[in-house]
């Protein structure tokens, strides 16, 4: 396992929208600018930022790019489907046990 693999990148939050930008920091930038939504409200969101784009497009994208992101850790979201995904970071301390490494 290489470092890369065990430590995790936080997430980057672009400061402005830009077009040219890969789909993931598109995708970021809608969600942090919606603040929480399921995949499809980020889409709508997505969409309305940039019109030149499919609505089709940004719902198969966003329900990509955010599974993809809560998979690693990097958004959260609810645990009752549809999922509502937001950045913000858990205030609760950690009860459980840790495993020895």
């Amino acid at each position: 396992m290489e470092n890369g693999d065990f430590f995790a990148q936080p997430l980057q939050v672009p400061a402005r929208y830009e077009a040219e930008g890969s789909i993931e920091e598109q995708v970021v930038f809608a969600l942090a600018d919606l603040g929480e939504g399921t995949a499809v409200e980020v889409a709508e969101h997505w969409l309305a930022l940039d019109p030149g784009l499919s609505l089709e497009t940004c719902r198969t994208r966003s329900e990509q790019v955010l599974a993809d992101l809560h998979e690693k850790g990097l958004v959260n979201a609810s645990e009752a489907p549809p999922l509502r995904y937001n950045l913000v970071k858990e205030t609760r301390p950690h009860r459980g046990r840790v495993e020895d490494i």
